[in-house]
């Protein structure tokens, strides 16, 4: 497959192929989702502080934002990266971008769908979404679609050689509708209260490694090497990286149940296998780091690279303290505090939005024609972003902290109980000042994701014309 230049950019989405419009169209639908998905924990993160503020509670207003950011905005948007890839890597025109169209149409239609039931009281009550089956078992499906347009194309390749985003491409594309489906299994009439909690744990924790960190990782590796023309390191580290968030990586989910009634083999594994989640994130981000090696000076007008590279970089610090909080020492203090809900709240709001801007600022204005609106604005969404998820999870994750250590202070003095009225004397005044000072901080990430969503829009409706990627078919050879 060969690319060609079309200066024509007179279509909203460019001159260029269907999957290219496909994936421009991912991204733009992606950032509405990020927009409203953004405002959802914010004013969750509000109702956490402050009970009774919003006539909807925090237990409602959590699932609604999960579902909005993990599948309407993460999910969408990395696919979009996908399909934005795979042709360029594999030689072959993507299989059946009507489907992956339709499949994209019936995702928004499903996440709209969920989140009036959410509003409107019809959720079942489970994490991280809290959809009827109604709504859960069709999204399944409608997840599965990029699973086999994926493989399809890949099938269908003309490029002999294995890129090392391929991997992650499809793992994270298998990764996903499996675990959905998994879930939906332990949801069963049949299945125990504990079997269900398990399926909760792991599909949180299962999309944030196996499938929005593996593929946005995957995607930062084809940004680095296309947009600066550099060689990746190493493919060895990009396998370790690979194959710790694919299937060892999820345990650190299970890490909050450990001390329920639960086996006892499972702190140990959790613990154990939980460790695979920094060893990768660690890898990916070594192998980036020394990918840069002589290029670190192009960032500054690549922030689209830059992005993706920060992303990869929080996610190690994440990544850390999930594996620390996986220990029974740390995790006895830690467990049903604000620090497990730091890290989920940075990861699907914070970690999301830098990996996918790490392949959608790159990509946008190959797909459109159109160069990035603002540089300035881009290196501004970057920070704030990285300033606010940062600060949040260090306050949000100290307040956790104290709130523990004051529950089991308390409770083993004799000093307050620590169950039913009165258990909120562990929390005292500290605890209320960290949680003020992570809503300051997560304003900041708030609007950082909405500095990323007036890029997207801002490119493709205002940015100034460069050349475009039409990519056509070679015609093969005569004779």
């Amino acid at each position: 497959m060969a690319v060609t230049q079309n200066p024509d950019i007179r279509a909203l989405l460019g001159g260029g192929s269907d999957e290219d419009r496909l994936a421009a169209t991912h991204f733009m639908v992606g950032a509405a989702f990020l927009a409203l998905g953004g405002a959802l924990q914010l004013v969750g993160l509000l109702a956490l502080r402050f009970a009774g503020l919003f006539p909807i509670t925090f237990g409602r207003l959590e699932p609604m934002a999960n579902l909005t950011l993990m599948i309407g905005f993460g999910a969408i948007s990395l696919i979009g990266g996908v399909y934005y890839v795979l042709p360029r890597l594999t030689g072959a025109r993507l299989w059946n971008p009507q489907l992956a169209l339709y499949a994209l149409l019936g995702t928004a239609g499903l996440v709209v769908a969920g989140l009036i039931s959410l509003a409107l009281g019809l959720g079942d009550g489970t994490q991280p979404f809290g959809l009827g089956w109604f709504i859960d078992v069709p999204l399944a499906s409608m997840l599965s679609v990029p699973m086999v347009v994926t493989l399809r194309t890949i099938g269908r390749r003309e490029e002999k050689h294995s890129f090392v985003t391929l991997w992650f491409v499809i793992g994270g594309v298998l990764w996903l509708p499996l675990l959905y489906i998994a879930h939906l299994v332990t949801e069963l009439p049949s299945v125990s209260a504990v079997t269900m909690a398990y399926g909760e744990a792991f599909l949180s924790a299962g999309f944030v490694t196996m499938f929005l960190i593996t593929v946005g990782t995957g995607l930062v590796y084809y940004t680095v090497v296309k947009e600066l023309d550099v060689a990746l390191a190493s493919r060895q580290l990009a396998a370790v990286g690979f194959w710790s968030l694919g299937f060892a990586g999820v345990w650190w989910g299970t890490a909050q149940l450990m001390f329920g009634p639960t086996a006892g083999w499972v702190a140990g594994v959790s613990a154990a296998l939980g460790l695979a989640f920094p060893l990768g994130a660690l890898a990916n981000a070594a192998n980036v780091s020394l990918t840069l090696e002589g290029s670190w000076s192009e960032l500054s007008r690549r922030q689209g690279v830059l992005s993706g590279v920060y992303g990869l970089y929080l996610v190690v610090g994440l990544a850390v303290v999930a594996a620390m909080a996986g220990f029974r020492s740390v995790g006895s203090i830690a467990a049903n505090t604000s620090l497990w809900e730091a890290i989920e709240h940075v990861a699907i709001g914070g970690v999301s939005v830098l990996l996918v801007a790490g392949i959608s600022l790159a990509a946008l204005p190959r797909l459109v024609g159109r160069d990035l609106d603002s540089v300035d604005k881009a290196r501004r969404f970057n920070q704030m972003t990285v300033t606010g998820a940062v600060g949040l999870v260090i306050t949000m994750g100290a307040a956790g902290l104290i709130s523990g250590y004051s529950w089991t202070g308390g409770s083993n003095s004799g000093s307050y109980v620590d169950a039913g009225e009165g258990w909120g004397a562990g929390a005292g005044g500290s605890v209320d000042a960290l949680m003020l000072i992570a809503v300051f901080f997560g304003v900041i990430l708030f609007l950082g994701q909405l500095g990323y969503v007036g890029r997207v829009f801002g490119t493709v409706a205002r940015g100034h014309a460069v050349p475009q990627e039409v990519m056509v078919t070679k015609e093969p050879a005569d004779g």
